[in-house]
């Protein structure tokens, strides 16, 4: 009997570890498999800020600004040369970016990078009166992001 509970906690035991080692190997391959991409030198980015609680009509913005670019821009996404980010401005790691471009609240910001240095970028304010209109909204953020791929 106490050879059978022996063996009992043995294979538990390795279960465990099994377990535990195919566990980790599922961060190993993702962390290869997602190896940072050097952004070129000229690009664009542009970059909704949120606070951690977000309403309804915050949460539609961002959905509204990621579609836009996603969905206009996949070719550029792709290479590089657009990004989008979705950017908690209540967090810590966070405030420097925010002060930088003067984000009081939600706000979705383009910038225009050469050189890897912010050339020039503006505050798309008029998401806000926008909102409840997908497809202009979708097209006033399209039509920004082009103006600075320029």
């Amino acid at each position: 009997m106490r050879s059978l509970i022996r063996e009992y906690h043995e294979m538990g035991r390795n279960c465990w570890i099994i377990c535990l080692l195919v566990i980790s190997s599922w961060g190993t391959q993702n962390a290869m498999s997602q190896a940072p991409v050097k952004s070129p030198p000229d690009r664009v980015i542009a970059m909704y800020f949120h606070r951690t609680q977000r309403c309804p009509t915050c949460k539609m913005m961002g959905g509204y600004s990621e579609q836009a670019v996603t969905k206009g821009f996949a070719k550029q996404l792709a290479d590089g040369s657009v990004e989008f980010r979705m950017i908690d401005y209540e967090k810590k790691e966070n405030a420097a970016l925010a002060q930088a471009y003067k984000v009081k609240g939600p706000a979705l910001i383009v910038a225009q990078i050469r050189s890897d240095k912010v050339r020039q970028y503006k505050d798309l304010e008029k998401i806000w009166s926008l909102v409840r209109e997908k497809d202009k909204f979708i097209a006033y953020v399209q039509s920004n992001v082009k103006e600075y791929m320029d």
